[in-house]
């Protein structure tokens, strides 16, 4: 049975995509925690509707969960649905400090790895769909080379950990922990976890979906 009585201590991945993201979701579930993923380009969606509304929670409508990761919109995915996503390419990691605002007593969890490799997983992700798509929803006329799509993500992953760093660093009191998916002991996880959420009763943090 999942366990639904610590909602309010919600727990928000933001790192990118292609970083350990379904590894962290269904170690959630394992632990009876409530988590989503991605959702089809809906939690990203309507996180970036409900913050242009000020009168609106950032998780009006996408409220039941506790755990939420891989917080991006493609458009053209899923590859294979009838009517995949058409609206704008959506990063909603960035929306860590609306976020923040809104439930201060959360916890969020900068999942990271070495940027040449989720360079290259991203990608590698769904044959290269992925990286197709990302680059159509940027320049659809003129897309981008592969030289520079690597270079506006490995900007953007700079630019998104910098600030992710300041902000935390000036908030010391707020809920942050940084896990790097190849380097990181699973200890302190555990404990933020377990601190907040009860007892864990799979401890082991799996790797899904490991790159060669």
């Amino acid at each position: 049975m999942v366990n639904h009585s610590n909602k309010l201590l919600r727990i928000f991945l933001i790192g990118f995509n292609r970083c350990g993201t379904t590894s962290f979701h269904q170690f959630f579930q394992a632990n009876q925690i409530s988590s989503v993923h991605w959702y089809g380009n809906e939690l990203a969606r309507c996180l970036q509707r409900n913050i242009k509304y000020p009168g609106f929670a950032p998780l009006f409508r996408i409220d039941r969960w506790t755990a939420y990761s891989d917080l991006i919109a493609l458009p053209g995915t899923p590859w294979d649905a009838s009517l995949p996503y058409q609206g704008p390419l959506i990063e909603a990691n960035r929306f860590y400090p609306q976020l923040h605002r809104a439930y201060p007593r959360s916890l969020f969890i900068l999942n990271t790895r070495d940027p040449d490799a989720w360079v290259a997983s991203r990608f590698r992700h769904d044959q290269g769909r992925f990286a197709e798509a990302y680059r159509r929803a940027l320049a659809p006329d003129r897309p981008l080379t592969d030289a520079a799509l690597r270079e506006r993500w490995l900007q953007q992953w700079r630019s998104h950990h910098q600030s992710v760093h300041n902000f935390f660093r000036a908030k010391p009191q707020a809920r942050f922990l940084e896990f790097h998916l190849n380097r990181d002991d699973p200890a302190p996880l555990m404990e933020a976890l377990s601190s907040s959420h009860g007892p864990l009763s799979q401890p082991h943090f799996p790797h899904l979906h490991r790159s060669p």
